[in-house]
């Protein structure tokens, strides 16, 4: 039994021998482009008929056969690995004393040996771009075919006369026939040996990265089909469980943050995560890490759009959708804020409304890799004074001013960004940079609603907005439990499953279309800034240095 590690698993011995197929039919095609053109010279010299008399076309011609068949007996169904292997090693052995057999023809004065050597090189390195295999394989391969061609050369160069190598140009004065062959054997072992071992390290190269991307694209139980996007830190795939079938996404982290600091962020993310349970969280199902160290976790597969993607493509959301969505969202932060966690990145980008079972519009938080444990000193989130961490738009000012001090109501803040964002489709403050957009949060009145929106906002619900907009924690909704009870009390029409139903009917093309025009945003543009000194409000409302 083989134990070629590339031949580990039935996907593996498949892919195999599809690619031993592939190479019998690449050397067959080059040699049959070879006979083409021997004949094509012969017609033009006039001597085809002649030459089709030489051994050296039946010995090319026969060199083609052994790779036809190798190409035939693995283009079919599956076979048994070692019937493979056999099949490729004697279909290269069979085609290289072809080869060999057709170096004998040509004159030894003309460089018999580095032609065929030649030759024979294009057919090995060609298996060792197609086919995976050790480079241990390799050499026994270039072995086997090694010592008929040394020793076929040698025989051919036995009978050299000197004289003639002479007229040809080379100076031969002191040598024998001995010499000669000596000469040969040495010049075709090197040539031969370069090849080999170029070809060893290739296989090595090649067929390692490929094991490399093989070992990605499984990750466990998940096999990855597609990429739906990437951020800072970690890449999301589509991926299914190989025993249950289940559809999943994959996030894995970035192979380039190898540090033990970064893995410690992306473990914890999915540990504060898992421990929620609210239906308009995203749900984490498993946890692990590749035998190459890289970490990732699988998660529910979102059928929908985010909140950026529904504004970007149809702009300002109706009333009655936007009062559901921050309902169900505080109702998610209040189960985290009751267990001691902040999500701290709230926006639209960390939103989806999902189509589950039939169900339209099923809200659901997701990207939980800023959150922040409170009152945990032994937590690095919370022990960092001076981070900034958040996107700009969405930023409160305290966590401007103050990162330390951010709390629940500091998700808050950003919810009435969101709702902002939703009933306008503009964020609550807009500027040239990102400080002057955090300034605006510290220092600045959001803009007027109405005004922004360009239609009339039922007062109650800007109101509600607003006040979670408060500059001052103090001035904010309690909770966020508070704050989904006071959604509930506006007097306004519900956004039913038909209605629900019916927007993503006329409206779900230009979603789709939003969506494939860019990347998938999965962690967005969260901004995370160390900064030498902390900072505070000043008397007047502007920004010192403490």
């Amino acid at each position: 039994m083989t134990t070629n590690p590339f031949l580990s698993s039935p996907e593996a011995k498949a892919f195999y021998q599809s690619r031993v197929a592939s190479f019998g039919l690449i050397i067959a095609a080059a040699g049959a482009v070879g006979f083409v053109f021997r004949i094509a010279i012969g017609l033009a010299s006039g001597t085809l008929l002649e030459k089709l008399g030489d051994p050296s076309y039946w010995l090319h011609a026969a060199a083609i056969v052994p790779c036809v068949a190798m190409w035939l007996v693995c283009r079919g169904g599956l076979r048994p690995v070692n019937t493979v292997i056999a099949v490729e090693t004697v279909g290269l052995f069979l085609a290289s004393v072809g080869y060999i057999g057709m170096g004998m023809t040509i004159p030894p004065e003309v460089g018999a040996d580095v032609i065929t050597a030649f030759a024979l090189s294009f057919a090995f390195f060609s298996r060792a771009v197609f086919v995976p295999s050790t480079a241990r394989h390799t050499a026994m391969l270039g072995l086997l075919i090694g010592v008929p061609l040394v020793g076929m050369m040698a025989l051919h160069y036995r009978d050299v006369d000197p004289a003639m190598w002479r007229m040809v140009g080379y100076d031969t004065r002191g040598f024998e026939r001995s010499t000669i062959i000596i000469t040969t054997v040495l010049m075709t072992t090197m040539w031969w040996t370069l090849t080999v071992g170029l070809s060893s390290i290739a296989c090595r190269v090649i067929h390692r990265l490929r094991r490399e991307v093989s070992s990605i694209r499984s990750l466990g139980q998940y096999q990855l089909e597609r990429k739906l996007g990437e951020g800072a830190v970690g890449v999301v795939y589509q991926a299914t469980h190989g025993m249950l079938k289940r559809p999943t996404a994959v996030k894995l982290l970035r192979p380039e943050l190898g540090g033990r600091e970064v893995h410690d962020l992306f473990r914890r993310e999915v540990q504060l995560t898992a421990t929620l349970k609210h239906p308009n969280t995203i749900t984490i199902y498993d946890y692990g890490r590749t035998p190459d160290g890289l970490f990732y976790y699988a998660m529910e597969l979102l059928e929908g759009a985010s909140l950026q993607d529904l504004v970007e493509a149809t702009g300002p959301q109706p009333v009655p959708r936007v009062v559901r969505i921050l309902r169900n969202v505080a109702l998610a932060l209040a189960e985290a804020h009751s267990v001691g966690l902040i999500h701290r990145d709230i926006k639209p980008s960390n939103i989806m409304l999902a189509r589950q079972g039939g169900a339209y519009d099923v809200v659901k938080v997701v990207d939980f890799g800023l959150v922040k444990r409170l009152h945990d000193e032994a937590d690095p989130e919370t022990s960092d004074a001076r981070a900034i961490k958040g996107t700009p738009h969405y930023l409160s000012p305290e966590g401007v001013n103050t990162p330390q001090e951010v709390d629940a109501r500091s998700d808050l803040y950003a919810l009435g960004a969101v709702g902002y964002y939703l009933l306008t489709g503009r964020p609550v403050f807009e500027a040239d940079t990102m400080f002057e957009v955090c300034m605006q949060h510290v220092q600045a009145a959001p803009p007027p609603m109405s005004e922004a929106r360009g239609k009339p906002i039922p007062k109650e619900l800007e109101q509600l907005i607003l006040a979670c907009l408060a500059k001052r924690k103090d001035d904010r909704p309690e909770s966020s439990q508070a704050l989904a009870h006071a959604l509930d009390q506006l007097d306004l029409p519900p956004w039913s499953r038909v209605d629900a139903e019916r927007w993503w009917q006329r409206y779900g093309p230009l979603v789709e279309e939003q969506r494939e025009s860019i990347a998938p945003p999965i962690t967005g543009h969260t901004m995370d800034v160390v900064i030498d000194e902390p900072w505070f409000e000043g008397a007047d409302g502007a920004p010192r240095k403490a």
